[in-house]
């Protein structure tokens, strides 16, 4: 007669594995300080630790200070939403290969291509931002904090939209950025103009 039981132990502990490694994909890590005292939650997907809050700096790990922009001008909105920088503010030195920029020590700005690692992680550009949003990986945290144009002055889509800096310039003028909606499936990957004033995560080296 045939014995099943080895092929439904094999079947329980595979399922086993696998609940755990999405437990694991998605786990929260130690807290960090930057240097003005700031917390931050921080969260593991796959290998990547990533910042689960969008950074509130106004000075770098050195103790420089740095142009953080709250939207329309409301502390509150920086203590919630996080802060808005240029990426130029972002002090990212192409020349030196140094990534870090305002993120504190032992982090550093993601590039483009971390940024797709993570997408894909939690399953793609097409629903990425519902599976952060609502899904397994909400403990990402993403945070709305719009965006604003330094020359014309203007603040859009806070508590709508997350834009994400990458340290991955496109041109003299121009930078890649990730963007998720608190009501779309997908996220998007885009060049925007360095003067816009956009979110940050750090990434832990």
């Amino acid at each position: 007669m045939f014995n099943s039981r080895p092929i439904l132990s094999a079947f329980i502990i595979a399922l086993c594995c696998i609940f755990s490694g999405i437990q694991f994909m998605a786990s929260a890590q130690d807290v960090i300080t930057d240097f003005d005292g700031n917390q931050y939650k921080t969260v593991r997907i796959g290998e990547q630790i990533w910042m689960a809050e969008n950074l509130r700096s106004i000075h770098d790990a050195g103790g420089m200070k740095i142009k953080r922009v709250c939207y329309k001008l409301i502390k509150e909105n920086c203590d919630k939403y996080g802060g808005l920088y240029s990426w130029n503010d972002l002090k990212v030195d192409m020349a030196k290969d140094s990534m870090q920029g305002i993120c504190p020590d032992g982090w550093h700005i993601p590039d483009d291509e971390e940024w797709t690692v993570l997408i894909n992680a939690v399953g793609g550009a097409d629903s990425a931002a519902i599976n952060l949003n609502k899904g397994a990986y909400k403990e990402f945290n993403v945070q709305y904090g719009g965006n604003y144009h330094y020359r014309l002055k203007n603040y859009n889509y806070i508590d709508e939209i997350a834009y994400y800096w990458t340290s991955a310039s496109y041109s003299r003028s121009a930078a890649w950025m990730r963007m998720i909606g608190k009501k779309n499936v997908n996220t998007n990957r885009s060049t925007v103009p360095k003067v816009y004033c956009l979110s940050v995560r750090c990434i832990k080296d």
